[in-house]
This record gives structure tokens, sequence and C-alpha cells, in this order.
């Protein structure tokens, strides 16, 4: 474990490349505003995002994100609502021996369903966000339906609703 100073000083020179980053995301943003307006997103989308540096705990770097938001809001926005994914999975096993999400907010998709992912990955619901998006680069794919349910009640949960 890092002295605090230590972690202080790599923190700041992380937040300054990103600031660096976040500038020419800014610029593409002003050149291509049309473009990216235009730019057709959907629901259920896997695309990698640079969500940058983060603080304290939030996900942070490029990485895939799930598209949540509905296609209407999608086509008429310039920002989309996104779930992280993260290939770090909080499991446990259930009565029945089966290996589940650790929390009752987030959900496993699986590499051997969805081969553009680079391993079995875990949608967190609670880092959800809304992003720009100029944000968004590559599309790695999409997923099914039955799989964009089961992550809305993973988001009802979340809510309480």
């Amino acid at each position: 474990m890092l002295d605090k100073k230590t972690q202080k000083t790599q923190k700041s020179a992380a937040l300054t490349r990103w600031h660096s980053n976040k500038i020419t995301l800014a610029h593409r943003w002003i050149d291509d505003e049309v473009t990216q307006k235009q730019r057709r997103m959907v629901q259920g989308a896997i695309h990698l995002c640079e969500l940058g540096e983060n603080v304290g705990s939030e996900q942070n770097k490029k990485r895939p994100v799930l598209i949540i938001s509905n296609n209407n809001i999608n086509k008429n926005n310039t920002n989309v609502v996104v779930i992280p994914l993260s290939s770090k999975l909080a499991t446990k096993t259930n009565k029945k021996g089966t290996v589940i999400p650790r929390y009752s907010t987030h959900y496993f998709l699986k590499k051997s369903k969805y081969t553009f992912l680079d391993s079995d990955s875990s949608v967190k619901t609670e880092h959800i966000a809304t992003v720009s998006k100029v944000r968004l680069d590559a599309f790695l794919g999409k997923i099914d339906q039955d799989d964009i349910d089961k992550v809305s009640i993973r988001l009802k949960t979340l809510f309480d609703i």
C-alpha cells in the first residue's frame, strides 16, 4: 500500500493526463458537432467509452459500456445513458451451488454468449452515467432483449422502483 503523499502525487498526475484528453474530446465535439449529434446509438449496444480518471471508486479509463437509454432518447439527444462494464466479478454461490453476482444490482454478461467481450463482464448498475456521444468509440456488439430486461430489473432494484 502506497503512502498518502505518493497516492496524491499519482492521482494528480493521472488527473492532469485526463484533463488533456478531455480537452481533445471537447475539441472533437466542436469540430464535428453535427456528425456527433447524428450518431445512431441503440439501447443494448456495447461501445468502448472514455470515462476518464476517477475520483474515489468511480469506474474510469476506456472501457466497454452498455447503452441503456431508450432509442428515442438516443436519437434525439447528444448524450446517452450508459453502465460501465467491469471484468471484476463479485460472486457468491447460492444454495443450489450456482455462482451468481454477489450484489443484486450486478448482472453478468458471459463471453461465451457475447464473443465481442474480452472476458465475462459485470454490469454494475450503481455506476450508471450520462455521457456525451463523443466519448463513445468502437461499437463492440449488442446484447439481446432478454439480457436488457434482466439489467432493467437490476436498475429497478438500484432505484427501489
